[in-house]
């Protein structure tokens, strides 16, 4: 027994492991927290635990059941991340869940029965459900789905014999909006609204037309089960209208659509009241400003004016759902970096009252970059969320009256063996304007205030979105690699108001790129102030709108001593042409046409600037990004190679804007510490 006594002595004796800064290989030990689902008795949450597989270099998605027992909370598996199951519904009574997983390639709807976790597959064919909605009384699921109509050929060519091989045959395009980013080309078909039955009869489709008859997945019924409210881009010209959709109902059982909504603008989510009267929707109306903001309105669903609620809130509100006595709504908006959401009351005579915030901060789920966002869900009194987590990616919050009374957090275990570094909230104003702007600065995990550290400025993307203070695979990746990392909300970002958000705006006297710049290098004179901030070692980087800040800066500055553009912006008619917001851009971007317009064009084109740049720059791009077309990172690219400036361009094979598969997110990031590391100057001490 001696040896066995001196091993188990020596072992207590052995020091704990230290902890390690984050790796890039965390990215496949990670979990999130998704789409969290209420149950109407607000005892249980569906929701997703979604994870990176190494194998498969895939995102994997399992669905969880979290049930509130007093005050504990259990938790299991109900679908397993090899169904590929996603989008699910609870169902009036809360005994089964309505969701979607592909079968022999196709998405299906599928039904379970939480109690023993058996599912079957309610629909068969070729027209892959999304967006399902049960009807009041649970007998039928409602949802969006594609008719899928044969490619057109071009006539006369002769017939392909059987086991030939031949080229991929040629696409023939006549639509305008011809191929979306993240999914590539349009199948030719038609969206549409269809109903079924529980009994596996097949679906009903309930509206016709060979073009798209619904524009969003957020389909709503009356309460008496008789009619479904969806939101469609019917009105004449709508390609060319990108602050546009109406709200349309049709008949359950079938029969003619009818519009419920014409405002100029965009109406979309609809929400009908309890009682049947009224209906809640998003919407903005009509504007040629960069950014229309959306708002949460109401009008009678059978006829009436249109008012909109929360005006005196001035944020952005995404969603909303009635409360069960149908006095108001909760709202879920943008707000300085974090999404909250708050209950607005209906009644005209509580119009000027202050919405009342139930759950304070919810936390984003990009992972990629801290972007805010984020899901929650409420069912009698529960709210469920995704929590904000500076350290770790979001986990599941349980909150009743204004109090977090749970959480599930899969990355605990994770996070005790990791060395992350602190995470500070930074304010500063803006040469320009003097406006207020609001930042995070993330630390090394091994940051030492006496010795100076590199500084690298990440600009988000958009213009109109925003960054908050969450965990983010790309800026721990920055941080570990040395740096302190600033990111920030300058003019143009979404959750400071309306006016803040279009200060890019002609019509407040902004441009894009503008006086955003002015915002972003008071940031960093704000940082280099600090004395452990290294003034000889700045770096600049950003991607999509910030790869159009990062060219613009650099070819006002050289006071980087390297820079990195991630699928860029850098050419305005290329932009307006050839990318999946061609309305967008040509309507509220750089309005006019380019062939009519094209000194204003050129003039914001930062490739028109190029001959001023000195700054070592990498771009990196994905071949399949039609959001912000990778042309415009090869033209930016060959004209620093003209110009002699040190440069290298990173292509994504197959990846979209969104950077693709998780090792090409990795991929993205690395190439970026390792194009700064190349031009790091020799550390100093901090004085």
């Amino acid at each position: 027994m001696k040896p066995l006594i001196l091993a188990v002595l020596l072992a207590s004796a052995a020091p704990a492991l230290a902890a390690t800064p984050f790796e890039p290989a965390d990215l496949y030990k990670l979990a999130m927290v998704t789409d969290p689902k209420v149950s109407p008795d607000g005892q249980r949450i569906v929701f997703t635990k979604a994870a990176f597989d190494i194998a498969t270099d895939s995102r994997t998605g399992e669905l969880w059941l979290a049930t509130v027992n007093g005050n504990s909370i259990d938790q299991r598996i109900l679908v397993p991340a090899a169904s590929k199951a996603g989008g699910a519904e609870w169902s009036p009574d809360g005994k089964q869940l309505a969701y979607v997983a592909p079968f022999l390639g196709k998405p299906q709807l599928w039904v379970m029965d939480v109690a023993t976790g058996t599912s079957r597959m309610l629909t068969s064919g070729t027209i892959g459900p999304r967006g399902l909605a049960w009807s009041p009384d649970g007998t039928r699921v409602a949802f969006v789905a594609r008719i899928e109509t044969p490619e057109v050929t071009i006539p006369g060519m002769p017939t392909k014999p059987d086991g030939a091989t031949w080229a991929t045959a040629p696409k023939v395009i006549d639509s305008f909006q011809y191929r979306n980013d993240g999914t590539g080309y349009v199948k030719p078909g038609a969206d549409h609204v269809f109903v079924t039955t529980l009994d596996g009869a097949a679906p009903v489709q309930l509206t016709k037309g060979d073009s798209d008859q619904v524009s969003d997945d957020a389909i709503d019924w009356t309460p008496d089960g008789k009619t479904i409210v969806y939101t469609t881009r019917l009105r004449p010209g709508a390609d060319m209208l990108p602050i546009e959709s109406d709200l349309w109902r049709v008949p359950a059982a079938g029969g003619p659509p009818a519009r419920v909504t014409d405002i100029e603008g965009i109406e979309k989510s609809p929400k009908v009241s309890p009682d049947g009267k009224l209906l809640a929707y998003i919407g903005a109306l009509a504007t040629p400003k960069f950014y229309a903001q959306p708002g949460l309105w109401v009008k009678p669903l059978n006829g009436g004016a249109a008012r909109q609620l929360a005006v005196t809130l001035d944020r952005p509100i995404i969603d909303a759902k009635w409360t069960r006595d149908g006095k108001g709504l909760y709202a879920f908006y943008n707000d300085a970096g974090f999404t909250r959401v708050a209950f607005v009351p209906v009644s005209e005579a509580k119009a000027n009252m202050a919405p009342m915030v139930v759950v304070e901060k919810i936390g984003g789920t990009r992972l990629y970059l801290p972007s805010s966002g984020g899901n929650w869900s409420e069912g009698n009194g529960t709210f469920a969320y995704t929590t904000v987590e500076a350290d770790r990616p979001a986990a599941l919050g349980i909150a009743r009256q204004g109090k977090q009374i749970g959480k599930i957090d899969f990355n605990a275990n994770w996070r005790a063996g990791k060395s992350i570094g602190k995470l500070e909230r930074v304010t500063w104003t803006s040469s320009v304007g003097g406006l207020p702007i609001e930042g995070w600065a993330q630390y090394p995990p091994d940051f030492d205030p006496a010795k100076k550290t590199p500084l690298a400025l990440e600009i988000h993307g958009g213009p109109n979105t925003d960054y908050g203070p969450y965990f983010s695979i790309t800026h721990q990746i920055y941080a570990a690699a040395g740096h302190i990392v600033l990111f920030s909300n300058p003019r143009g970002s979404i959750g400071y108001g309306e006016r803040f958000a279009n200060g890019i705006d002609p019509a407040n006297g902004g441009s894009y790129p503008g006086d955003d710049h002015a915002d972003l290098m008071s940031g960093v004179d704000a940082m280099v102030k600090r004395p452990y901030v290294d003034a000889n070692n700045l770096f600049i980087g950003g991607g999509s709108g910030g790869g159009v800040l990062t060219t613009n800066a650099i070819a006002k500055t050289d006071r980087f001593r390297a820079a990195a553009a991630l699928r860029p912006v850098t050419d305005w008619t290329v932009q307006g042409l050839t990318s999946d917001i061609v309305a967008l851009t040509l309507q509220n971007w750089v309005p006019g046409r380019p062939w009519e317009n094209h000194d204003d064009f050129w003039k914001r084109s930062t490739l028109s600037m190029v001959g001023s740049v000195k700054t070592p720059t990498i771009l990196i791009d994905g071949d399949a990004d039609w959001r912000t077309p990778i042309a415009q990172t090869e033209a930016y690219y060959q004209a620093l190679k003209v110009r002699g400036i040190d440069t290298r361009m990173v292509r994504l094979p197959e990846a979209g804007h969104g950077m693709g598969r998780p090792s090409q997110w990795l991929a993205s990031i690395l190439a970026v510490t390792d194009w700064y590391s190349k031009y790091h100057a020799a550390p100093r001490s901090a004085e």
